[in-house]
């Protein structure tokens, strides 16, 4: 297969997003001068014939020349972009596709794109693309797939595309993950948490009905999510994550402490937790920063097994404690008491990408400890990570070193991976790492 050094990403390379008259190739958001740019579009879609393997490939070919000829593109700025050896475009296998064919959804989040307002069905016949695109052998033998939107379950179909997918043989699904806000109990949805052939995410947002009521845009709903999650949680496979995304009206301690009570009252806490926030802020200020802190440790204290701050809030997080706080000042507040038992230890790190390369450059936890060697599930794909070995993940079995999780995005399945190899659950870290 051939190979060239130049920038690109993983997902001009691989990635697929369906929306409702549109391709695109990611859902990266970020900001270049004060400006948001992203969601970076492959082509538009009026009817089924506008979509075809030669043209995808032909856009991703354009962005990447262009990208390398210095020529202007939609993705400049963008914080995915790396320079390293990549296969040629013209021989590459989709393995990762977002179905958001739909923008119907019953509710109206404070922070969603404007795009899943509008209540719009798809231009094109989704289950007909999908097996087009099976019949032309483009979809890599492992593939991702994501089932947002709009709601999941109001999309038209949604039944029979699903049960198709999931129980398909190919492609070979490394990941399902389902974005539901669970104000509507899926039988289905129930029934493949049960199998542990899927995974779910709802955002809840709220610990108050009236708080919910500001920030997802809809009187009815709130207690129903708590209820349709415990009922879902029935099976505990550790496959059920509970997102928190703060934006100006639901990050204040109290509004944290109910959410947790409520979490607690439904018997969620073996639910895994991922906190965020609105994509729309550029920075993240004082009262925000130290919320996220917050809701951390009292996630923390309460019980939960796996609490993780995804992008939007990793990378703000990092940034504001650097540029505002000396590494005094955040001992002196004890920010790294919990992270002291891993100083001077020789570190496993699982993952090898972005997540990597920022914790191990930015995290106080790097000036006071070292990495002992690389580990991915994907080692034909990922075989040297700077210009270190990467080792398969049955090479943890062989010390008994402390080890990280870096992935934003697919921290939990190699948690359940790790354990799925007879690892303590003690040795993952699992604290807020600055």
């Amino acid at each position: 297969m051939k190979k060239n050094k130049l920038y690109s990403c993983e997902d001009l390379q691989g990635s697929i997003y369906f929306g409702p008259n549109a391709l695109r190739h990611c859902c990266q958001r970020f900001f270049v001068n004060g400006k948001m740019e992203g969601d970076v579009e492959i082509l538009k879609v009026k009817s089924d014939a506008d979509i075809n393997v030669e043209k995808i490939i032909s856009a991703k070919k354009k962005i990447i020349d262009d990208l390398n000829n210095n020529k202007k593109t939609p993705c400049d700025g963008c914080p995915k972009l790396q320079f390293k050896e990549w296969t040629d475009i013209e021989e590459i296998k989709i393995n990762k596709i977002s179905l958001e064919a739909h923008s119907k959804c019953n509710a109206r989040c404070s922070y969603c794109s404007d795009m899943f307002y509008g209540g719009l069905n798809p231009n094109y016949d989704l289950n007909e693309m999908l097996i087009k695109f099976r019949k032309l052998n483009f979809f890599d033998e492992d593939v991702a797939i994501t089932w947002g939107g709009g709601e999941p379950v109001l999309l038209k179909n949604f039944r029979n595309i699903f049960k198709k997918f999931i129980d398909s043989k190919y492609p070979k699904f490394q990941d399902v993950r389902v974005y539901s806000n669970s104000i509507i109990y899926s039988d289905l949805i129930h029934q493949y948490l049960d199998q542990n052939k899927i995974i779910l995410t709802t955002s809840t947002d709220a610990g108050t009905q009236e708080t919910y009521q500001k920030v997802r845009g809809v009187k009815k709903g709130f207690l129903q999510i708590f209820k349709n999650l415990k009922k879902y949680n029935t099976k505990k496979n550790g496959n059920i994550i509970i997102k928190y995304i703060l934006t100006t009206d639901n990050y204040k301690n109290q509004e944290i402490d109910s959410f947790v009570n409520l979490i607690k009252e439904h018997n969620l806490l073996n639910c895994d937790f991922e906190i965020s926030t609105d994509y729309k802020f550029e920075n993240l200020d004082l009262e925000k920063s130290l919320s996220m802190v917050y809701f951390y440790n009292t996630l923390n204290k309460a019980g939960a097994k796996f609490i993780h701050f995804d992008d939007h809030v990793r990378k703000r997080l990092f940034k504001f404690f650097k540029e505002n706080f000396s590494i005094k000042q955040m001992e002196e507040n004890k920010m790294f008491d919990n992270l002291r038992k891993y100083f001077d230890k020789d570190i496993i790190v699982w993952g090898t990408g972005r997540y990597a390369d920022e914790i191990i450059k930015n995290s106080f936890l790097f000036k006071k400890s070292k990495v002992a060697y690389y580990v991915d599930g994907m080692t034909k794909k990922h075989n040297s990570f700077i210009s270190e070995k990467v080792y398969a993940p049955d090479k943890i079995l062989t010390s008994d070193n402390p080890i990280l999780i870096a992935s934003s995005t697919y921290w939990q399945e190699i948690y359940r991976k790790i354990l799925d190899l007879g690892v303590d659950k003690k040795r993952v870290i699992n604290t807020l790492i600055i």
